[in-house]
């Protein structure tokens, strides 16, 4: 999967500057609302694959990335409910956060081996190519906020921003990133971390119209957003 490579860098009258490669292709946020859903299905295969693709790839000095994965999941969830009174998460959602958070602990591995997280995987992030009317991942760029962690963090982006709640899509990004089987443990991980993640906002990152009123809770939210 081409991403940027650095041509190079250094100083100029007192500023720095980087020189890097310009990628081919149409960013995905201008494509992506009107593909066919087949094409979207694809896409969210490809997706997954390449997330796999580059959590394979060694860490090297990556690894030395702080916070570690264990700070900053205990730092998040500390953090958790005070961040989603303050963005206006609604009281039917905030009274499961506790037990959420309890599950979190135990679900979400704290020291199992880390791999590379972008943590965006979103169509503003990556670009599409055309070939004979099929749409395919081109280009990957903006690694700003990339960690070290537990591989399945990088699934948010794509199931808050493009998978809609549509089993079709949900089930191709997973299947492309290996999951065979969507259980209530793998929802429920995934639910407590897209409320832990670093930018977390479901008000305005849940692309689901209406979830606010479809769910009665975090479990009938996490059914809508990874639904079956």
């Amino acid at each position: 999967m081409p991403i940027p490579q650095v041509v190079a860098e250094g100083m100029r009258d007192g500023w720095p500057y980087l020189v890097i490669t310009r990628l081919a292709g149409t960013l995905g946020s201008e494509v992506w609302p009107s593909l066919p859903e087949q094409q979207k299905e694809r896409l969210l295969r490809q997706i997954g694959e390449t997330i796999a693709a580059v959590q394979r790839a060694p860490l090297d000095p990556l690894a030395a990335i702080e916070p570690r994965w264990d700070a900053f999941m205990r730092r998040q969830m500390q953090g958790c409910r005070a961040r989603h009174q303050r963005l206006g998460l609604a009281p039917k959602f905030l009274g499961g956060l506790d037990d959420l958070l309890r599950d979190a602990a135990r679900l979400i591995p704290m020291d199992a081996p880390p791999v590379i997280l972008t943590g965006e995987y979103i169509p503003e992030n990556f670009l599409l190519a055309c070939h004979d009317g099929q749409w395919s991942l081109a280009g990957l760029f903006d690694f700003g906020d990339v960690r070290a962690g537990w591989r399945d963090y990088d699934l948010l982006g794509p199931s808050a921003f493009m998978a809609a709640g549509r089993p079709g899509r949900v089930r191709s990004l997973l299947e492309g990133f290996g999951y065979a089987k969507l259980d209530y443990a793998l929802k429920r991980r995934l639910m407590a971390l897209m409320l832990l993640h670093h930018a977390s906002d479901l008000n305005s990152h849940i692309c689901i119209e209406g979830w606010q009123d479809k769910a009665k809770d975090l479990v009938e939210l996490q059914d809508l957003i990874w639904a079956e």
